[in-house]
């Protein structure tokens, strides 16, 4: 006669251990893919730093954070599927049909056992414990790069503002040192400019000269650069007004009424020497007064007679060819 044990379907040996095979690696699984979703988070809140370190976009390391989250996400849920699914292999429905036959033992001894046989997962805590975790430092890292980001660029904003104001600076004393050197009647007016003797012009240039080697063309990387070249900047606008005022106010140095005549007189041969209209010879003669009547009384700067006998060359080879 036929139990019902005969009758209930029976299934391979092989399923069962694939089953619990299954059930085995599954929480290594889980934990396998969490754990390189952690790093995976890791390395590319790593990749982010770097990428604005260096100002490159940032879309390769958010993608890699993205992944890691999926994957830290993903463990434990992989994890409880796998475990679902065992519970629902071949294996369970043996279970179900031997939970249904009546019990052999007191309801007391049954729970004793399972109780003493059946310990407590964690498994599910821990996860929930490592992904909240690695959510928290997450959103730290990422905090805190952004905020290294915004420090930087502010940082950035500061130094270009520091280099700008003092390269205008710099061109200020640089565009007024150019115009004196150009005008030919700035001798009249502030001829100490000229002289290196004098203690403020001689300040003025070693300082211009400084000034001129810290420049860089552009908006150094270094704070240190750029406050070294406003520093020497500063340095020369100062000793620029020091050595201009002080040349405005002592003028020519002449006191006496012929040699107010005679600086009267130079003045005019220069202007004959600088006129474009005047023929070579007019030209070449006033420029020979000229040194001869500032000899011994004013020191005429040699690019004021470089320009001038340029000035008539010119004039001369155009009267020929005509």
């Amino acid at each position: 006669m036929n139990t019902p044990d005969s009758l209930a379907p029976q299934h391979p040996e092989g399923a069962d251990v694939f089953f619990g095979m299954i059930a085995a690696v599954a929480p290594y699984l889980a934990w396998g893919v969490g754990v390189f979703g952690i790093v995976a988070i890791v390395a590319g809140i790593a990749q982010l730093h770097q990428h604005s370190l260096r100002g490159e976009p940032a879309g390769p390391a958010v993608g890699t954070i993205g992944g890691g989250l999926f994957m830290t996400i993903a463990g434990p849920v992989f994890g409880t599927i796998i475990g679902r699914t065992v519970d629902t292999g071949p294996g369970a429905e043996e279970s179900a049909a031997t939970a249904a036959q009546p019990p052999t033992t007191a309801p007391a001894d049954v729970a004793r056992e399972m109780t003493e046989s059946t310990p407590t997962d964690w498994t599910p805590l821990i996860w929930i414990g490592g992904g909240a975790a690695a959510l928290a430092l997450t959103a730290y890292l990422i905090t805190r790069t952004r905020s290294h980001i915004i420090d930087r660029r502010t940082a950035q904003r500061t130094l270009d503002t520091d280099f700008a104001a003092a390269q205008a600076i710099y061109d200020d004393v640089a565009a007024a040192y150019a115009a004196y050197i150009a005008d030919p009647y700035a001798i009249f007016t502030r001829p100490l400019l000229d002289d290196l003797s004098e203690p403020r012009t001689a300040a003025f240039i070693d300082a211009f000269a400084d000034a001129t080697a810290l420049r860089p063309l552009t908006c150094p990387d270094s704070s240190d650069r750029v406050q070294a070249f406003a520093s020497a900047a500063h340095a020369a606008r100062s000793a620029w007004d020091s050595a201009d005022t002080h040349a405005r106010t002592i003028g020519m140095g002449v006191s006496s009424e012929d040699d107010t005549r005679i600086v009267r007189r130079i003045r005019s041969a220069l202007n004959l020497a600088l006129d474009d209209s005047a023929t070579g010879q007019e030209r070449d003669t006033a420029l020979q007064t000229v040194e001869r009547l500032a000899a011994g009384l004013i020191t005429i700067p040699d690019r004021i007679y470089t320009r001038a006998k340029t000035a008539i060359e010119t004039t001369t080879r155009k009267q020929l060819t005509h």
